[in-house]
């Protein structure tokens, strides 16, 4: 029986071809997975646009968890390993403060571009010793909105405020109100050259309180104070709410939770943030941000690159922040300012405009060294100096705690 014979160069070939045969995968071998653990709102709407996903990160197919409650998700997430846990995770903003310290979250690189795309405040909740460990994605914080009928177009300074409150002041209850006490009187506070602590480089400075700055003792006599030394009225944080309903206040300052009672009250409103001392300027409110996160068991799984790839070409892009946006069922104002602006919900396209004049809410608030937190602190000065109580001494005093509570919290 012949047989053919296999001359050196087809003998060299057909060797190419098997080894080209091992290097290159099959069409049909199966892709690295990617697996994403979300909550119950945002896991539902991640398994829905599982393919736009996947079309940044050819290669690779992306497998989402959706966990029955934010709570389920966290407890998940405690007992996972490097077995059984997630490639990337959503989460709130503390994960990056939790998950840099244990190292089961990883630091990224963001490119400048990627950055200038998100306020400073949502990168400062994403960064642990100069280096950022999440993407952003929405943001829990307030906004202000007007009554049209009293402004057609969003005020420009304070001070038109309250020409406005003062000249109508016989049908009007305030002048601003906020809905959610002196958490959200943040805004006015800062508005009026107040707040908490100072900011250098747009870093908080936890060494100087800004409670009792000359600017803001200034301020509020000049516009929260009447004749009398009591408070005029023009600023409310306790119990405002139904006058802003009744059409009696012309501004609030308020949250998406806030906005069924409001939208049922037929206020015709529109979005904004409270405007300063000067025009262009604008006050600060507290925020807190939910992130997506690269975990540690991505390397493990040998999947960080891919991982990598969606947290930057989808999860940091305005596509797809309002992909994930819009599968959901009830919308969230976005950390992407341009997504932020093109979201379809208008209530979550307003808080997330004005969000770009957030800043980053520390759990220093919290800290009671000085006798007392700076909510009750807050709270306490405003009930006194309304009550006509010295404006100096009480913001002196009030500074005096927060000073020794934010030291405490500086030392770690």
């Amino acid at each position: 029986m012949n047989k053919k014979r296999i001359g050196v160069v087809g003998a060299i070939a057909a060797a190419a071809l098997a080894v080209s045969a091992l290097a290159v995968p099959s069409a049909f071998a199966a892709k690295k997975s990617i697996v994403i653990w979300a909550d119950d709102t945002r896991g539902p709407a991640l398994a829905k646009i599982v393919k736009q996903m996947e079309a940044t990160v050819p290669g690779y197919a992306v497998t989402v968890k959706a966990f029955a409650s934010y709570d389920a998700l966290g407890a998940a997430w405690d007992k996972a390993t490097s077995a059984t846990g997630p490639d990337l995770i959503l989460r709130d903003g503390a994960l990056a403060i939790s998950g840099s310290k244990s190292g089961r979250i990883q630091s990224l690189l963001v490119s400048p571009a990627t950055k200038a795309q998100f306020a400073s405040a949502a990168w400062g909740a994403m960064t642990v010793n100069g280096r950022v460990y999440g993407i952003p994605t929405d943001v829990d914080t307030t906004a202000m909105i007007y009554n049209t009928a009293m402004f057609a177009t969003a005020p420009k300074t304070i001070g038109e405020i309250y020409d406005y409150y003062i000249k109508n002041k016989a049908t009007l209850t305030n002048g601003v109100c906020s809905f959610n006490g002196t958490w959200g009187a943040q805004p006015m506070l800062t508005a009026l050259g107040g707040g908490a602590w100072g900011y250098k480089n747009g870093v908080a400075d936890l060494s100087t309180v800004v409670f009792n700055s000359a600017a803001f003792k200034s301020n509020v006599k000049k516009y929260l104070i009447g004749a009398d030394g009591k408070t005029n009225g023009f600023f409310s944080y306790d119990g405002c709410d139904t006058a802003f309903k009744a059409g009696k206040t012309p501004v609030a300052l308020v949250g998406s939770w806030n906005m069924k009672d409001i939208k049922a009250s037929g206020v015709k409103y529109a979005w904004g943030s409270l405007p300063g001392t000067t025009a262009g300027k604008f006050g600060n409110q507290w925020a807190g941000y939910a992130a997506a996160y690269l975990t540690s068991y991505a390397t493990s799984h040998g999947v960080k690159t891919g991982a990598n790839q969606l947290l930057n070409k989808f999860f940091a892009t305005e596509a797809g922040q309002l992909a994930l946006n819009e599968a959901q069922a009830d919308q969230r104002p976005l950390a992407h300012i341009s997504a932020a602006a093109k979201t379809k919900d208008a209530t979550a396209a307003g808080i997330g405009a004005s969000a770009a004049n957030s800043v980053k809410q520390l759990a220093a608030l919290d800290d009671k060294t000085g006798g007392a937190n700076w909510y009750s602190v807050s709270d306490d000065a405003l009930k006194d100096i309304f009550a006509g109580k010295d404006v100096d001494t009480t913001l002196d005093k009030a500074a005096d705690v927060l000073s020794k509570n934010f030291a405490n919290f500086a030392k770690g």
